[in-house]
Order: C-alpha cells, then sequence, then structure tokens
C-alpha cells in the first residue's frame, strides 16, 4: 500500500477507500438504517463490559441483566439481531454489522465487527527490504491473512520481531532476553519501546506461534507497523550511514582512523 494510504479500520473517519482507493472521508450507518451523528462512529466493546454492568448496584437487576447480556452477545462478534422501542414501536437492529459510505465515489463497505467483509479485502503492506527473506514471507503471509485471522496475522508478526532479534545477532529465543541485550548493546529508547510494546501488547509470553485471543485486526495493523519501523532503525538507517560512510576517499577515512586512534 502506498505510503500516503489509510488502512481501513472501524469507525476511522477517514481511510483509504476499498473500492476506490481515494483518501476519503466516511460516513457511518448501523443496519437500520439511522446514520450516525457527525462526530460518532461505530466501536467495539470491551470484554470486561459485562461484568462492570453487572457490578454497578445502583440499577435495577433486571436492567443490569439486560444489559450484560447485550454486551455478552457483542462480544460474540457475531451478527444478531436486537430489539428497540421507540415511541411504542419495536424495531430490530443487526448488532455487530456496519456500512461505510466513501464521500468520493459513495460506495458502500460492509463490516463484520472489527473485520471488512465487502469488498474483498486488498489489504497489502510490504516489508521492509532490509529484512531476512524468511522475515518477508512471514510478514507477507500476516498481510494475506488477516482480514481472515487477525490472531494469526499477529502471531506471525511476533514470529518476525523474534527474527528480527536474530537478524540483529540475538539468540531468539526469549524477546525480553534479547531487548535487553540490544539495550546494553545502545538500542536507542524509542525501538527499545517498541519492542516492548510487540512483547507485551496481547501476549506477556511471547513465543513463536502462540496465539493470543485478545488479538483483533487493529492490533495486528499495528505490529505491521511496527516490524517496519523496528527494521527501518535498526537495520536500514545504519546500512545507509556505512553505505554513505564506505564512499568517503581513502584519504579522508584514514585521517578519520588516525583520529579515532589517538582518542584516550
Amino acid at each position: 500500500m502506498p505510503s500516503k494510504s489509510i488502512i481501513p479500520t472501524l469507525g476511522a473517519k477517514s481511510f483509504s477507500c476499498p473500492t476506490c482507493g481515494a483518501l476519503s472521508h466516511q460516513t457511518w450507518y448501523n443496519l437500520h438504517g439511522i446514520q450516525y451523528e457527525k462526530d460518532d462512529a461505530p466501536s467495539l466493546v470491551d470484554a470486561n463490559a459485562p461484568v462492570q454492568v453487572m457490578q454497578n448496584r445502583e440499577a435495577e437487576l433486571e436492567i443490569r441483566q439486560n444489559v450484560a447480556e447485550y454486551f455478552r452477545k457483542r462480544l460474540t462478534q457475531l451478527p444478531f439481531l436486537e430489539n428497540h422501542e421507540q415511541s411504542k414501536r419495536v424495531t430490530l437492529s443487526l448488532e455487530n454489522v456496519w456500512v461505510s459510505r466513501c464521500y468520493s465515489c459513495n460506495a458502500l463497505a460492509i463490516w463484520l465487527w472489527d473485520r471488512l467483509i465487502f469488498p474483498a479485502s486488498n489489504f497489502v503492506v510490504e516489508p521492509n527490504s532490509d529484512l531476512d527473506d524468511d522475515i518477508k514471507l512471514d510478514f507477507r503471509e500476516a498481510a494475506r491473512i488477516v482480514d481472515v485471522s487477525p490472531r494469526g496475522a499477529a502471531a506471525l508478526l511476533r514470529l518476525c520481531i523474534q527474527k528480527v532479534c536474530i537478524q540483529l545477532g540475538e539468540t531468539g529465543k526469549h524477546i525480553d532476553t534479547d531487548i535487553a541485550s540490544l539495550v546494553q548493546k545502545g538500542l536507542e529508547p524509542q525501538i527499545q519501546q517498541a519492542l516492548d510494546i510487540v512483547r507485551v501488547i496481547g501476549n506477556e509470553a511471547v513465543h513463536p506461534g502462540q496465539i493470543d485471543l485478545k488479538d483483533d485486526r487493529g492490533t495486528a495493523i499495528r505490529l505491521f507497523e511496527l516490524v517496519n519501523l523496528i527494521a527501518d532503525v535498526t537495520i536500514s538507517r545504519p546500512k545507509q550511514v556505512a553505505e554513505l560512510y564506505g564512499k568517503l576517499p581513502e584519504t579522508k577515512l584514514k585521517a578519520i582512523e588516525k583520529r579515532d586512534g589517538l582518542k584516550p
């Protein structure tokens, strides 16, 4: 995907339209035809929501139970019909399903939970060109499956991070140990934080092939970005500097070596 493109995500005010490709404002609708207000958009619910509702002592028990049941159904990530009473009329809404409309081409996109199910996803993101070939293979496979299995994509991307550590000279067996070793070698604080984000988000104990049930599409998208960011700072930039340094005239290189050799 071009650098100026924005990956379609649930509830975003604008992104690159999956139909026309234009970076465009998106209008959101729920599925009984009521347009969301200007600053409103669909959102997911937290897994702790049913527990929090039941612990709210101020609400009547029946209300708490009904609301908690609604959240439990939302968290299945499956479509379901919900009754709504409006002006003495009962209407039905299709929950966990939303529609976005592109301002540029007026095309509709259909979302189930946080997944774009229509039109067919054309999600494309390329790995950093300086990554080892086996890392690129895992990265591209993650891109192919991210809309079908976000958890599988996230697991592959964590594996990519461990392989990046190996490319940087670490063992790749325990990411915590690898990060500590890289920090001792002068790893930039921002990249240390990026590595820890990968380690912590949804999965405290990161091991190849381990899948965390909390991983969703949004998490996977951020992991794509982090893998390329880490590779850019730790591999590509040092490589570019080394290449430029190597092009200096030999006399200048010798003068630099002599200068550095005189340092205490």
